[in-house]
């Protein structure tokens, strides 16, 4: 099975790159440029047939790991011939240039939409409160000052941009009504909150009568630990005042104790029962309801989505440089096929998102201003257009070739200081 996840994986990435390179391709036709050769992978060709009409050569090559797409005269000066890449004008070769990044990011935005459209998005609904958040039980969270809850946008977010008492509006869902309550966040005392309704369902009685599992929650939320004698380093622990209340709540008719002080104990330590420590919080505990998009409302929000993924994948390369990010974390193309075929693994969900998430790597990293790259080609060109001279091309080839082997060299580094940290990891 890993064989063929790893297979998926060079599929995928070939993909990718293809649609970069068919960018290339396109805005070359369009423009008039003359193409020699689109090649899909590298080394020695498997598969060639050329174009009679146009010259054109296409070529399916024995390394899966990448693909281009050879124009005529594109790094050389002197030749003439009709279509040549740097007799082009210089628009014209920004405008091909840049089609690869666009192309990308116009895949990531078909994909998005696509796992959008699969996967929806989560909203908070309220499964217990403190009685001075405002919420109610069941409540559905919609929105946070105006800002609708996305797959790009959740709620926890939204929020942590408040400070202690700072009242904000929340747009929320009340049994079918939308409605707006104002709430802030303030400093609550520790407290224990459900998470498992279910090991509760029948054993939760008040004088021989069941008590309603929503009123359960409230009730367990609102007791407070305060004067509870919690686990070593104040985790989770269980204290006489929790054991009291739960031998009072628990007795059927027939004055039946379902949980012991040793099974309450196992409650919380087993997570059906969570211990929070005090602190600045809503006050509120919630579920996720999952959300749909219809097909036009997914390709809507695709958009800021892609745009989203773009922003993290900023972050994180930035991370490289201020160090919030580890260099051990970083990886090269074969950790890269690891990863995407790791991930392939978890689910279609997963592999869906996975999509729009390389496409916006790609369409991020290729627009670099980094030697051998498109942005730095870009850059160039933009130089000639500021200073109507070109950068000599020889100048320019040596600085593309070198930074090319550069490249080269820190994506093998990379991908052997991955290996390296994962495998000391494994044998520790």
């Amino acid at each position: 099975m890993t064989v063929l996840y790893i297979l998926l994986a060079l599929v995928v990435l070939l993909i990718m790159i293809t649609v970069h390179e068919f960018g290339h391709y396109c805005a070359g036709k369009i423009l008039g440029f003359k193409i020699n050769e689109f090649a899909i992978g590298f080394g020695p060709a498997i598969y060639k047939r050329k174009n009679k009409k146009t010259d054109e050569q296409f070529s399916v090559r024995v390394l899966p790991l990448g693909g281009f797409c050879a124009f005529e005269g594109e790094d050389e000066d002197g030749n003439e011939k009709p279509g040549a890449f740097n007799t082009m004008p210089a628009w014209k070769r920004l405008i091909v240039l840049l089609a690869g990044v666009s192309f990308n990011f116009l895949f990531g935005v078909l994909t998005a939409a696509i796992y959008l459209l699969v996967s929806g998005f989560s909203t908070p609904k309220v499964s217990s409160n403190m009685e001075i958040s405002n919420f109610k039980t069941n409540d559905i969270i919609i929105a946070v000052d105006g800002k609708n809850l996305e797959a790009y946008r959740n709620f926890s977010e939204l929020v942590s941009g408040f400070a202690q008492d700072e009242e904000f509006t929340v747009t929320i869902n009340r049994d079918g009504k939308i409605m707006d309550i104002v709430t802030a966040k303030h400093k609550f005392p520790s407290f224990y909150f459900v998470s498992n309704q279910s090991v509760f369902e029948g054993k939760i009685f008040r004088n021989g009568e069941a008590i309603n599992l929503n009123n359960f929650m409230n009730e367990i939320m609102r007791f407070s630990t305060s004067t509870e004698t919690t686990g070593e380093g104040g985790t989770a622990g269980t204290g006489a005042a929790l054991k009291a209340y739960f031998a009072d709540i628990t007795k059927d008719a027939e004055g039946k104790v379902f949980y012991s002080d040793e099974e309450i104990e196992k409650l919380v330590s087993d997570g059906n029962i969570v211990y929070v420590k005090e602190g600045v919080s809503l006050g509120i505990v919630f579920t996720n309801v999952a959300q749909k998009y219809g097909f036009f409302e997914a390709l809507v929000k695709a958009w800021p989505f892609c745009f989203y993924l773009c922003g993290l994948i900023i972050t994180s390369f930035a991370g490289l440089f201020t160090g919030a990010v580890a260099l051990k974390d970083a990886g090269g193309t074969v950790t890269a096929i690891a990863q995407i075929a790791e991930i392939s693994k978890q689910g279609i969900i997963y592999f869906l998102l996975l999509l729009p998430l390389l496409a916006m790597n790609l369409a991020v990293f290729n627009i670099l201003p980094i030697p051998a790259l498109d942005g730095a080609r870009a850059v160039f060109v933009l130089i000639e257009l500021i200073f109507r001279k070109p950068v000599p091309r020889k100048i320019e080839g040596i600085i593309h070739t070198v930074g090319l082997f550069l490249l080269l060299g820190l994506v093998v580094i990379l991908d052997l200081n991955h290996f390296f940290f994962a495998s000391t990891f494994l044998l520790l």
